[in-house]
């Protein structure tokens, strides 16, 4: 029995958790524990050019300073359609050894990533720099990277472009199948990430991974599951398929 039917709809959404081998159990499990969501700054991103907006300087050369505007103002919390990845799997849950949950978060707005064959969001002095001395004839070329940087701030197309580069990643990782759900807050958020509690209720399965570690963590686990989850929540184990590449799951019992 697998659950690719029960957990393929639009109201259903997965993270995949790490379990690094030197943390507690306490700290392995916090989110299932918490029944939490963390949302991060887009700063801490392992792809270079996620939610980057660049500016060329009129020496060539890229100005990251434009992308601080989604860095001070939004956390974002990165989502997967998608539990059955062998990739996902290794990439972000300790190579098999972690564990996914999956969360109902119907309520909670959200977008879907678009995945393209892009170039990075970049503005360059070389198209708008003519129109900036049009417009500011008396600009010393000490002030004008500045002054084009402001005129950006000031044009409505430069949150649109914003969000366009929030949204949309290279085709290199449409495996992802990623969903992502934002915090925004006008004045700022200071921290790096938040922690949102998302209710018990929400959180509907634990996935565990191929090489999870059942002598060490088992006991913590089913801990939670009898005291947070009132014994509820489903358990699954994640192991290779012998049909297509992919991670089965099956039901599991601690």
């Amino acid at each position: 029995m697998e659950i690719i039917d029960k957990f393929w709809s639009p109201m259903n959404f997965f993270k995949y958790y790490s379990a690094n081998p030197k943390a507690s159990s306490e700290e392995v499990f916090a989110p299932l524990r918490y029944h939490s969501l963390r949302y991060v700054s887009a700063d801490q991103f392992n792809d270079p050019y996620d939610s980057k907006c660049f500016f060329e300087t009129l020496d060539g050369d890229r100005d990251d300073s434009l992308s601080d505007t989604i860095n001070r103002h939004l956390r974002i919390a990165s989502m997967s359609r998608n539990p059955h990845s062998p990739i996902m799997w290794a990439h972000y849950s300790t190579n098999h050894a972690g564990y996914v949950l999956g969360y109902n978060l119907e309520k909670l707005p959200n977008k879907a990533v678009e995945y393209e064959d892009m170039k990075p969001f970049c503005y360059s002095t070389r198209d708008i720099k003519d129109a900036i001395l049009k417009e500011y004839p008396d600009v010393s070329p000490s002030e004008l990277a500045g002054v084009m940087k402001e005129h950006l701030l000031s044009d409505d197309s430069y949150m649109q472009y914003l969000m366009d580069a929030i949204f949309t990643k290279h085709l290199d990782w449409k495996y992802e199948e990623e969903h992502r759900f934002i915090d925004f807050n006008q004045s700022g958020i200071p921290d790096k990430y938040i922690d949102v509690d998302v209710g018990a209720t929400n959180v509907e399965a634990i996935l565990l991974g191929y090489k999870f570690d059942h002598e060490k963590l088992d006991h913590e686990l089913k801990s939670i599951i009898k005291n947070v989850y009132g014994g509820s929540i489903e358990i699954y184990k994640a192991e290779p398929s012998l049909e297509k590449y992919a991670m089965k799951l099956k039901p599991y019992e601690l």
